[in-house]
């Protein structure tokens, strides 16, 4: 079963095209799968006034040995970022004087040696259920606050699972989906494997 998301406005709930990033060298949006990183991560580079003007450059960074590019005081994305060692290059593109904006499934304390050199921000993006409320009002979908507090707690504030719960029992409300979820489904979270 594949759950297919509808598009709707960005919600800026951590205010990042407000936020004045002329001096940050580093941010990091941080969070599970579906929780919104990347489409923060690409609002930024398209419409945020200090950003948007400056050529971008994405890597998925998926094998060992990646290669990239020689790049000087550019805009540089790297998404999902999973594992420890994916971490080099993010220190040799800071060197260079680029701006590098994350996309990280990993914890924010991994990237406190690079906050210590280079300043940097970073958001947590699965950790308002508000977020949730919003997404399910524009699909919509009736909820109830102790719903969307549950499924926080369970599953993260996460987009991707909201979608996968509808779709097990279309046309009814938030709370009729999840609590039919919970009793007849299964949702597997599996943890990022150790770094090797």
């Amino acid at each position: 079963m594949t759950a297919v998301r509808e598009v709707f406005p960005f919600d800026d709930y951590h205010r990042l095209m407000s936020l004045d990033l002329g001096a940050t060298r580093l941010l990091v949006c941080q969070g599970m799968s579906g929780s919104g990183k990347t489409t923060a991560i690409e609002q930024l580079c398209r419409h945020h006034h200090q950003l948007r003007d400056r050529s971008c450059h994405t890597f998925r960074l998926e094998g060992a040995g990646c290669q990239f590019p020689p790049l000087q005081n550019e805009l540089v994305v790297l998404d999902d970022l999973r594992f420890l060692r994916q971490l080099l290059p993010l220190g040799r593109f800071l060197r260079a004087g680029n701006t590098v904006l994350v996309a990280s499934h990993l914890s924010p304390r991994c990237f406190l040696p690079l906050r210590l050199f280079w300043p940097s921000r970073v958001f947590v993006m699965d950790q308002d259920e508000g977020k949730i409320e919003r997404y399910l009002a524009r699909k919509q979908v009736g909820f109830s606050r102790q719903a969307v507090v549950q499924y926080c707690r369970l599953f993260g504030a996460n987009y991707l699972d909201v979608d996968f719960i509808l779709e097990c029992r279309p046309g009814g409300d938030f709370d009729q989906a999840l609590a039919y979820f919970l009793k007849f489904c299964k949702l597997d979270l599996v943890p990022n494997p150790l770094p090797r």
